[in-house]
């Protein structure tokens, strides 16, 4: 009797009934039978249940469940419309008893379940075999998530931590008649677990009161288009209504239906893009449009879009548009490629912009194609880095453009053509910048100015410096004085601040819809 009082000290339970071998305890949450080990303590028990076996020990203990309303208990008799009224029903008792509910097995008879088992989420026994588990089983649904291998006839499951410990609590429902609309009714009904219950306190992390509401999967799809995880999102909820048992998921749950939605998306990921933009090109009466190419496979390879207000301004700001292709994201590592241009405000606006598998003269050229077919003129200017795919797409697509490299990129190698060292202590960098970044000099005085650094420093035979003089009427801002609009950009600054702001809001290992939804947020 002295290790029962100090059990029952342990979990804050009272005595209720002795007996000479056994006690029978009580909460306010349910009702434990500890130490069944004689004829009359056995007795006792069988009051509660009359199904026991051979499988209960004869020193099990037994915990009762123990509910404020009687009217969420089931019983023997029952009638229920469906079987899903009953696993609701069941589902609330176990709230109030402090434990998780399952499917589990059932019976079918010409198509019509005629029997079904709702069992305590501890009942069955952990197998390493799925196979061996009943076809019409729920369980063996939700262990095909867990497979590890299979091995002939038998397919191997991952080892895994289980809570299953035979407990036999359960709903037993048997049809009424052969129809589906006929109703059910509670064959059996066992009450008891061979496991601990749940303490008030902790009854708001069982499975039921963890379901997440329409209202934390919206808030949760809105964070993620902001960049938000699962866990930071879950804090702000927290933040928004008070405490944990307020929230009812947990960050995990958060987290795993993120998870979850990233496998539904699945290898569906392209089409369902496509849908959403065949379903905006409907809504917008045409104002959106977009363009895509398949590989043989059927994966998306190539894909333009510009939607109503990008059109709108390129109609108004399009003269000048900086277009740049360094961007990867997304999980496929496609690049993205956003046509910027500038508004009367000084601020970048985006035209349009496309997504490809590799950057390369035909995906540049497709992209440039679709552009012009969106918005049936080309710009008087278009601004990229120094890279020869686009530089052949661009006289392909826009021949009569203004074709103009980023003279920052060019800058910036420099140091290395040159040497760090040269450039930092020389005073060659000082000169170099006067003349090239100045648009006052005429294309005289800077031809004679450059020459002339290049003789004081010893740079006249210099293979690279020779090679972008060849091509200074590609970025040196003098050749650009009397061209139209061809001064409002020198560098591709505009993109990559763009791509910079997006990054913000998207992540690589985004899918594309998920890319795609971020994309609207930020613009």
């Amino acid at each position: 009797m002295a290790s029962s009082s100090n059990q029952a000290q342990n979990f804050n339970y009272t005595v209720n009934i002795e007996s000479s071998s056994g006690n029978i305890l009580n909460n306010q949450n349910n009702v434990f039978i500890e130490g069944v080990c004689d004829s009359t303590a056995t007795s006792v028990i069988e009051n509660f249940v009359d199904v026991f076996d051979d499988s209960f020990s004869r020193t099990t203990n037994l915990w009762k469940p123990k509910v404020s309303d009687p009217n969420f208990k089931p019983y023997s008799g029952q009638w229920f419309k469906d079987i899903e009224s009953c696993f609701q029903f069941y589902t609330q008792y176990g709230l109030q008893g402090g434990f998780n509910v399952r499917k589990s097995t059932q019976k079918v008879k010409n198509k019509k379940i005629v029997t079904k088992y709702i069992i305590c989420s501890h009942g069955g026994h952990h197998e390493t075999s799925i196979s061996k588990l009943s076809k019409h089983s729920d369980d063996a649904m939700s262990e095909s998530s867990h497979v590890s291998s299979v091995v002939g006839d038998q397919v191997r499951r991952r080892n895994t931590i289980t809570k299953k410990c035979e407990c036999s609590a359960k709903v037993i429902l048997k049809s009424l008649g052969p129809l589906d609309s006929d109703p059910y009714v509670v064959s059996c009904f066992i009450e008891v677990h061979n496991h601990p219950l749940a303490f008030e306190s902790g009854k708001e992390f069982l499975r039921a009161n963890r379901s997440m509401t329409a209202l934390q999967r919206h808030f949760l799809l809105d964070a993620s288009k902001s960049n938000l995880g699962a866990y930071r999102a879950h804090g702000i909820y927290k933040s928004c209504f008070g405490l944990y048992s307020d929230v009812g998921p947990t960050a995990v749950d958060f987290q795993n239906w993120m998870r979850d939605i990233k496998l539904y998306i699945g290898k569906h990921d392209d089409d369902m893009l496509l849908q959403k933009f065949r379903d905006k090109n409907e809504t917008s009466d045409g104002g959106f449009c977009y363009e895509y190419q398949t590989d043989s496979d059927g994966h998306l390879t190539r894909l333009f879009w510009a939607d109503v207000r990008g059109r709108k301004n390129y109609d108004v700001f399009g003269d000048v548009v900086s277009f740049d292709a360094t961007y990867h994201t997304n999980k496929y590592g496609m690049v993205f490629v956003p046509f910027i241009g500038v508004n009367n405000h000084w601020k970048n606006v985006t035209f349009a912009s496309a997504l490809l598998d590799h950057e390369n003269e035909t995906n540049f050229t497709w992209a440039c194609e679709m552009f012009l077919k969106v918005f049936c003129r080309p710009p008087k200017c278009i601004i990229t880095d120094q890279c020869l795919a686009m530089k052949v797409a661009i006289q392909k697509t826009f021949p009569d453009s203004i074709h103009r490299y980023c003279m920052w990129h060019i800058m910036q190698k420099f140091p290395a053509k040159i040497g760090p060292v040269f450039c930092a202590e020389s005073g060659f960098m000082e000169k170099l910048n006067k003349f090239v970044w100045s648009s006052h000099l005429t294309v005289a005085e800077f031809e004679e100015g450059w020459n002339a650094m290049l003789n004081e420093f010893g740079l006249s035979n210099h293979v690279w410096l020779n090679e972008i003089y060849g091509m200074r009427k590609s970025w040196i801002p003098t050749f650009f004085r009397d061209k139209p609009m061809g001064a409002l950009l020198r560098t591709t600054s505009r993109s990559e601040s763009s791509n910079f702001y997006f990054n913000h809001f998207v992540q690589k290992g985004d899918t594309l819809s998920e890319f795609y939804m971020c994309y609207e947020s930020a613009i």
